[in-house]
């Protein structure tokens, strides 16, 4: 009698942590909070796109870029507030630019670097949302 009854209480705590472990898995798959984004569509992506004018200005190193970027913002809000910042973005632009040498965004790895810091310095100056991502549509370094 005595070894059943442990039998019987082995199986149902490994019942009661089976059930327990599946409802736990359960839960966390479907209340997780990363969800994956569905990438935007090129007509949501022209909804939320700001582009910025040709900008000029000189290299650490005196040579001289002409740059333009489009800017993705993550809502129409963020749009709408960042073309009012379009002053102070381009502000931004010509002061980050204007530390760096030819060097410096030379290859992917130098625009890459320059997309980054720009996104984090104009995210910096949102307060309806902020920056996805910077592109470069247009450069020339001479």
């Amino acid at each position: 009698m005595g070894k059943n009854k442990a039998v019987t209480i082995m199986v149902s705590m490994l019942l009661a942590i089976s059930i327990l472990g599946g409802a736990g898995y359960f839960a966390f798959k479907h209340f997780s909070t990363k969800t994956e984004a569905a990438e935007p569509t090129a007509d949501d992506l022209k909804d939320l796109m700001v582009e910025t004018e040709e900008i000029t200005t000189n290299l650490a190193d005196q040579a001289y870029i002409k740059i333009k970027f489009n800017i993705e913002t993550d809502s129409s809000d963020a749009k709408e507030e960042l073309e009012k910042r379009l002053f102070q973005v381009n502000n931004l632009i010509i002061y980050e630019i204007s530390n760096m040498k030819t060097a410096d965004l030379s290859g992917q790895k130098g625009f890459i670097h320059l997309q980054n810091v720009l996104k984090e310095k104009i995210s910096s100056l949102m307060q309806e949302g902020k920056i996805v991502r910077v592109y470069i549509t247009q450069k020339i370094i001479q």
